[in-house]
């Protein structure tokens, strides 16, 4: 049903409108649903098949220059309650379901979550009656009774019109004998006497607000007067049209139908006709407690438990990097966004020149030459002694001789004053900070070049995210490769994340809990989230970064994925060094929450035990300069964003 809801969305919206230039986001969504004594993060596997199954609905669409459909995937205890969810998180105006028609469970009018959601609508609500496939709209139905949802059903009735060319029929039952209102005279074909009020006392809507709705209506409705009883009339007259659309009244009062029943005007309707049928219901403001009808009422917190908001950070926000492979599609988003990606090759710790050079060779040909997802490389060595020869290298296309465009690859070095700590170098986050005067991409993504065997993978799995779903900021990699709570395991992931470092993050910053490797040297962010973080040297950069981007704009603007295999790595610092500064980065982080003086009390030097014939001896290791913070580039002097 899917693809025909989105393009009925579209033309309830009103997309193809001319003068318009609002800008129309359709949002398709699927609710996984996880029961209440199940942990969130349990339906994580679901949400990755949900993802993979809505992503090719847009690509069956005529694209749209002021239409954007966009797929979305959310856990919930309940259906409605993700719904709910959603619809405020989006800030929706409409939002648009699917009804079969009838329900088959007891006591419900449209079936549990409809009914759950109209008890109190999130926003104006749509439901859908129709086959797998939209027909073809032609002719639209429109009875009307006065209601709050007059203007509503007005208002989509003349979009559809104008979108599908279709004619408007008005259709008003004739009540009980009384007051009379004048002939609207911008019909243009009128049938039976002047129209009778709808209501008996002063106490229910007044008359002028159906007279004005009608005088509102587009040039060329008809308006046709009822005088059989209301659902029979409908379905009679519904044989010429191709679509209803009606309000979610209340149940039918003796004085329109003869049997006394409890069912809504829209389920008699629909059982008694067989061309589409839309049922609209206005607005009403969010409560706290949403006592729905046939459920418990359920309290709508906007800030979940912690536990909560990690379980489902942990499900709805790990992605695959094989979710992205198609580059080509990847492409299209970028250039339909007007964005650029630059990818930075930050040159630190051991990096042999050759196996550099390979690496933005294939990164050159997999992601600029044959697809270009990526608009350029830049290559940061601070310090750097590379030869001529060996920077030379990096513009060879297909063999000595063949230069490369230099755009495609700009080279810097930028000169560094000397350290106190003659041992200390360079690292990541310089690399990056001075990488970002000279890179001009919308999003960033760096690469590891000590990695062995460069994978096009590392590169898009980290950039997907970022341009398929706009609310993501930062996104961090891992490996599914990496080996949890393995005793014999010489990967540093568990030796150093699962016995240190992700019980310190449970501690300091639980948000993070849910973070499967923060050590991951590979990453991506948006550079305007970039140019306003401070860069912390040393291995707990990474760590910084995403204890910094929750603060500012929650845990759910991360995006976690899954890398596939671990390449080698050479790491240049040890398991000690890593913990202590993370440790570090965690306490300054505390410090600055609670204003207290946490990092008075801790020594950062490391001692490791060292056994020679069977000696031990301590070695003190180096700190690594981990109190060090680059202020915002933003705020550098020498700072200009460059654009390509």
């Amino acid at each position: 049903m899917a693809e025909g809801l989105v393009k009925l969305a579209a033309a309830l919206a009103g997309s193809r409108l001319e003068g318009e230039t609002r800008h129309i986001r359709i949002v398709v969504l699927g609710v996984v649903t996880v029961p209440a004594e199940t942990p969130l993060s349990q339906g994580a596997s679901l949400v990755r098949a949900y993802r993979t199954m809505l992503r090719y609905i847009p690509q069956n669409l005529e694209p749209e220059e002021r239409l954007e459909v966009q797929t979305e995937v959310r856990v919930a205890r309940q259906v409605w309650q993700g719904i709910s969810d959603q619809v405020e998180d989006e800030k929706a105006d409409l939002l648009l379901m699917h009804w079969k028609g009838s329900t088959q469970t007891p006591g419900k009018v449209y079936g549990d979550t409809i009914d759950a959601l109209l008890a109190q609508p999130p926003c104006d609500v749509v439901l859908a009656r129709f086959n797998i496939n939209l027909p073809s709209i032609r002719s639209i139905l429109m009875p009307v009774r006065g209601g709050s949802y007059s203007s509503l059903a007005l208002n989509l009735a003349a979009n559809l019109s104008e979108e599908w060319s279709a004619t408007i029929t008005v259709l008003h039952s004739l009540g009980r004998p009384g007051q009379t209102i004048p002939k609207p005279a911008n019909f243009e074909n009128y049938y039976g006497p002047a129209l009778p009020p709808l209501f008996d006392n002063e106490e229910d809507e007044p008359l002028a607000t159906l007279q004005d709705l009608l005088l509102d209506l587009p040039p060329g409705a008809r308006l046709l007067t009822l005088q059989d009883q209301v659902v029979n009339g409908i379905a009679r007259e519904a044989r010429f049209h191709d679509l209803i659309i009606l309000g979610a009244s209340e149940p039918l009062s003796d004085a329109l139908e003869d049997d006394n029943n409890n069912h809504k005007l829209a389920e008699r309707i629909a059982s008694e006709t067989n061309c589409a049928l839309l049922v609209v219901k206005t607005h009403k403001p969010f409560e706290l407690i949403r006592p729905a009808s046939g459920l418990k009422p359920a309290v709508i917190s906007r800030e979940p438990a912690l536990e909560e908001l990690i379980d489902r950070w942990f499900a709805e926000n790990i992605f695959n990097y094989r979710e992205f492979r198609s580059m080509s599609s990847l492409t299209l988003h970028k250039d339909g966004n007007s964005q650029s990606v630059s990818l930075i090759m930050p040159v630190y710790g051991s990096v042999h020149p050759v196996t550099l050079a390979e690496t933005i060779k294939r990164a050159r040909y997999a992601l600029l030459r044959d697809c270009a997802l990526i608009d350029e490389i830049v290559v940061c060595a601070p310090n750097s002694h590379l030869e001529p020869a060996e920077v030379a290298a990096f513009y060879v296309q297909n063999g000595p001789g063949e230069a490369g465009d230099e755009q495609e690859i700009i080279y810097m070095a930028p000169d560094l004053p000397p350290r106190d700590n003659i041992e200390e170098q360079p690292g990541l986050a310089e690399c990056l900070w001075h990488a970002l005067h000279q890179a001009r991409g919308d999003i960033i993504v760096w690469a590891d070049p000590t990695m062995s065997g460069f994978e096009a993978r590392l590169i898009y799995g980290l950039v997907g995210p970022l341009l398929t779903y706009p609310e993501f900021q930062l996104a961090t990699g891992f490996y599914s490769t990496d080996e949890i709570n393995s005793e014999n395991s010489d990967v540093i992931y568990s030796n150093v994340v699962e016995m240190s470092l992700r019980p310190l993050l449970s501690g300091f910053q639980p948000q993070l809990a849910g973070v499967i490797n923060p050590l991951c040297s590979v990453g991506a962010a948006r550079r305007d989230l970039l140019e306003r973080m401070p860069f912390t040297t040393g291995p707990a950069f990474q760590v910084a970064l995403l204890a910094d981007t929750v603060q500012r704009n929650g845990l759910m603007s991360i995006a976690q994925i899954d890398l596939g295999q671990q390449p080698y790595s050479a790491s240049p610092f040890s398991t000690q060094q890593i913990t202590a500064d993370t440790l570090a980065v965690l306490l300054r982080r505390a410090e600055e929450r609670s204003a207290g003086s946490l990092m008075s009390k801790f020594n950062q030097s490391v001692k490791t035990i060292h056994k020679k014939g069977g000696v031990f001896s301590l070695k003190v290791e180096p700190t690594t300069g981990i109190q060090r913070e680059l202020s915002p580039v933003i705020y550098s002097p020498d700072y200009r964003r460059p654009s390509f």
